[in-house]
């Protein structure tokens, strides 16, 4: 009996073990408003010239938007009051001081507490190391957590996503999108399409187009506004015979700014500007992804742009952003 008793015992015991070697870590959802960041920082390092460093980095204005606005929308506590209230925020940099590091450290982690999550860690042996690496990596840092929030927003669009954009550019193109369910009218072109919310204040609108590549370096900026503008001349006219949209120039010169990034595997244009109708009173900003589709000879251009006369740009542009990641 003794013995039947411990080998019930340990078989108790067992059952529990696997019972328990079964329970995954339970990660809750993020939270957050979009384009928020927390920025736990030490109070030394704050109070310090390196402040100004993370303010422009994080708080900097948002490139080609037609007013002024934060890159960011910063929440700021000091390290001690780091507790497990802030452990779900979404997105996190920490700033602090380490008198151990041989060199400053730069970390970067994903879903910890959390998911979706993104947190970015940076530390130094001194404010001065803190001050000079924040400013060197600083376009790195802020395209880390930016690119996070983006694919978070892409995960919200694969949930709720405009059914009209996604079929009618796999009937244009052969490829398929994930933009902003509100977005229900279409135009179709010669390898190209227009789908649009039609709306008077947050508009949002995504464009896709194609054009032969000859193996030259088509993706140069001057010459991407140039097949840009020809291109919307073409399909995106207005309610005069004089009006379409255009790229906005000052002394003939777009005013872009153009990048290559690796998004998603392959190497793309990244190019942000602002439009207007010509001859006419609408605008505002465009990001367009362009990449060079070598197996068909063609370049593929996908773009994202709004029309919001009255209301801040930054998070309208973000979504049709993340909605032209999506192309496939």
């Amino acid at each position: 009996m003794r013995k039947m008793l411990c080998l019930c015992g340990l078989l108790c015991l067992l059952m529990v073990g696997c019972k328990e070697e079964k329970k995954a870590p339970r990660i809750v959802r993020s939270k957050g408003l979009p384009s928020e960041l927390l920025l736990v920082v030490d109070k030394a390092v704050w109070e310090s010239e390196v402040a100004d460093t993370l303010k422009q980095v994080l708080e900097g204005p948002v490139p080609c938007l037609p007013q002024l606005e934060k890159y960011f929308r910063v929440t700021r506590i000091f390290t001690p009051y780091y507790t497990q209230t802030y452990t779900t925020f979404h997105s996190k940099i920490f700033v602090s001081l380490n008198p151990d590091a041989a060199k400053p450290v730069l970390g970067i982690s994903y879903d910890v507490y959390a998911k979706p999550q993104v947190e970015v860690a940076v530390k130094a042996a001194s404010l001065k190391d803190l001050a000079e690496f924040i400013a060197r990596n600083g376009d790195y840092i802020r395209d880390v957590i930016a690119d996070a929030q983006l694919e978070m927003r892409i995960e919200q669009l694969k949930k709720k996503y405009s059914k009209k954009a996604y079929t009618e550019l796999q009937t244009v193109m052969g490829r398929t999108i994930f933009a902003p369910e509100e977005i229900r009218a279409a135009k179709r072109g010669e390898r190209f399409l227009w789908a649009g919310s039609n709306l008077n204040e947050k508009d949002l609108n995504v464009v896709a187009y194609t054009y032969p590549w000859n193996g030259g370096d088509v993706l140069q900026p001057l010459h991407f506004a140039a097949v840009r503008d020809s291109v919307m001349q073409a399909n995106i006219p207005g309610s005069q015979p004089d009006q379409w949209m255009e790229t906005v120039r000052e002394e003939g010169l777009p005013l872009l700014t153009s990048r290559l990034r690796k998004l998603n595997g392959s190497v793309v244009q990244e190019v942000r500007g602002l439009w207007q109708m010509r001859n006419g009173a609408l605008g505002g900003p465009f990001v367009s992804l362009a990449r060079i589709d070598t197996a068909a000879n063609e370049v593929v251009v996908t773009e994202g742009f709004v029309y919001s006369p009255s209301t801040e740009k930054r998070d309208l542009l973000r979504r049709v952003e993340a909605a032209i990641r999506t192309v496939k």
